[in-house]
């Protein structure tokens, strides 16, 4: 039913707590990132068959139930829709995401893109401009998408497996990312995508679903995992506070080291590219010219293959042993577990797959895990600062500092980041376009 009276929100919220439920929050505007937006309605739906569309702000309402909002954000131990973006509207954790669930169950990407119906993106492209868009598309419309989502997902919610990697999962991956977009990039006049801007902030959008757990990262026709160092992109984010700058920590040599780690391999914390490039020239001080060669032959080899001139070297002979040993576990069993969350990766998620392209495969794996838990932890220890993470790109941390802090977080930061050995180089700079290395 669509929701005209107080006691039926009661005995939805009564229902709630004694069954199985999916909600499914309707947001004010599908254009504007869920930070910068209200809760339009919610759809509940509960395995007692009782179906409820509550209107928190519509103008179809005869009263709106924005007082019971606290209420329904409260709830734990239920299914909702996009967990990232409930965390964003201020829910519960404790929920379960049915995106990630659905990722998990049928080793694809959640598509929500055929609920909307027609008249959603009558409204949708008619009434760009308008805000609350939402919540003048008629609340019939909204029931009808809902039930949509409920036909899919509600199947897959009532035969769950919730497994240890899935829990770790949901409760890692939505939180940190949610937090991140939440933060906002501080941008001046020259970001190109003027009506994506709100109180002079730009928000990303992480998408996590993919095939090995690496984020891509755009939201609004902008992709902020890929911007060109060189055209000016990056002159457009500057820092939110008076006086501040942006940081970017870098880690030195990432993949390399979460090889070395795999491996069991112990590399110098000093320059890797020095350390291969002795024996690949065998000499024991290395050329500029040789350190570039250096760094050009050590990711041809990791990322195309080990040619078996290079097998005397004891690193690159037990990452072949790796490869080996990884390519016979996928050929015998058809899938392999990443190492820390223990996610499977299976041959019907991938084509033309090879032994160095299945090795890269979860390197990339690896490399989100591990920096995802380091995110996690960064998170927890700027709760009470006001220096806050912006951005996450593979190898990098970005983050927006209030000069007042940065001498005394600065150092712990970096220490956090390098915590397993992954040494980290520090940037800093007004703009994201002028960053010089510093040393901290």
């Amino acid at each position: 039913m669509i929701v005209d009276y107080e006691s039926d929100v009661t005995t939805c919220l009564q229902l709630i707590a004694e069954s199985k439920t999916l909600l499914v929050p309707i947001y004010s505007n599908p254009i504007h990132h869920t930070s910068v937006q209200d809760v339009c309605a919610i759809y509940v739906f509960c395995e007692s068959n009782g179906e409820w569309l509550i209107p928190i702000h519509h103008t179809e309402q005869i009263r709106g139930f924005s007082e019971y909002l606290t209420q329904f954000l409260s709830l734990d131990n239920i299914f909702i829709h996009d967990k990232k973006r409930w965390l964003q509207t201020g829910g519960n954790d404790a929920v379960w995401d049915v995106k990630t669930l659905w990722w998990y169950t049928y080793n694809e990407a959640y598509d929500e893109s055929h609920y909307p119906s027609a008249s959603h993106e009558f409204y949708w492209r008619r009434m760009r401009s308008l805000s609350q868009v939402n919540a003048v598309i008629p609340m019939q419309q909204h029931l009808a998408m809902c039930q949509k989502i409920r036909h899919y997902a509600w199947p897959m919610c009532m035969n769950a497996k919730l497994t240890d990697s899935y829990l770790q999962f949901n409760e890692l991956y939505p939180k940190t990312f949610a937090a991140i977009e939440s933060n906002g990039l501080a941008v001046n006049n020259q970001f190109k995508f003027p009506e994506q801007i709100q109180n002079n902030r730009v928000y990303s959008q992480y998408n996590y679903h993919t095939t090995t757990g690496r984020p891509s990262n755009a939201f609004g026709g902008f992709n902020y995992a890929a911007m060109n160092k060189e055209d000016g992109t990056r002159a457009a984010f500057c820092s939110r506070h008076k006086q501040g700058a942006l940081v970017e920590m870098d880690f030195d040599s990432y993949h390399v080291r979460l090889i070395a780690k795999l491996i069991n391999y112990d590399l110098p914390e000093t320059s890797i590219h020095d350390y291969l490039g002795q024996f690949y020239f065998g000499v024991d001080q290395l050329t500029d010219e040789q350190r570039n060669e250096s760094k050009s032959i050590t990711f041809r080899l990791l990322y195309g293959g080990i040619d078996k001139e290079f097998l005397s070297i004891p690193f690159f002979r037990q990452v072949n042993d790796f490869v080996f040993n990884l390519w016979k576990k996928w050929k015998q069993s058809g899938c392999i577990k990443t190492p820390i969350i223990n996610r499977s990766i299976c041959k019907d998620q991938v084509t033309n797959m090879t032994s160095f392209k299945l090795f890269n495969y979860y390197l990339q794996a690896t490399e989100t895990e591990v920096s995802v838990k380091k995110l996690a932890l960064l998170q927890d220890y700027l709760q009470d600062f006001e220096t806050c993470i912006i951005l996450y790109t593979y190898d990098s941390v970005m983050l927006d500092v209030p000069l007042s802090e940065a001498k005394s977080i600065l150092p712990e930061i970096k220490n956090l980041l390098e915590q397993g050995k992954f040494p980290v180089k520090c940037k800093v700079g007004d703009i994201y376009d002028k960053m010089k290395t510093i040393t901290l």
